[in-house]
């Protein structure tokens, strides 16, 4: 890890790593310099695409119980994902409890390092990435 790094924390509170990443309503942001932490700020997820401009996911049952969906929420989930990343892309580190496979996918094009995790704590993970002992459930996404 270079000298000064920012970690971004997906944080419905500012407190705890919470929610996922496409729920997110902040990033609570550390800038770690020397291995210490030297300035924290609460970012809001980038607002542009709001939510409720997604279309609701409405299952096309054909009769065979399973459920067909528009390529355009697909779409629409892309872009989501790629504006709620730019919040963040001054980071090195985007860090989350849940992450889906269009939101990894959007944290991978800015060249952001994604880490899952299943703890909580801003200061427990930032402790584990300097030591370079963090356990990245990365892999568990589909």
């Amino acid at each position: 890890m270079s000298k000064s790094t920012k970690v971004a924390f997906v944080s419905d509170n500012g407190k705890n790593i919470l929610g996922s990443f496409g729920s997110s309503k902040y990033f609570s942001v550390h800038t770690i310099e020397n291995g210490e932490v030297v300035n924290s700020e609460i970012r809001e997820v980038y607002k542009d695409l709001l939510e409720n401009d997604l279309p609701n996911l409405v299952s096309k049952n054909d009769g065979t119980g399973i459920g067909q969906f528009s390529l355009n929420v697909v779409d629409k989930s892309k872009e989501k994902h790629k504006k709620i990343a730019s919040s963040v892309s001054d980071c090195e580190f985007v860090v989350a409890r849940r992450m889906c496979a269009n939101a990894l996918d959007s944290v991978d094009q800015l060249k952001l390092k994604a880490i899952i995790t299943k703890d909580k704590d801003f200061n427990a993970v930032i402790n584990q990435i300097l030591n370079d002992s963090i356990k990245n459930y990365r892999d568990e996404i589909q």
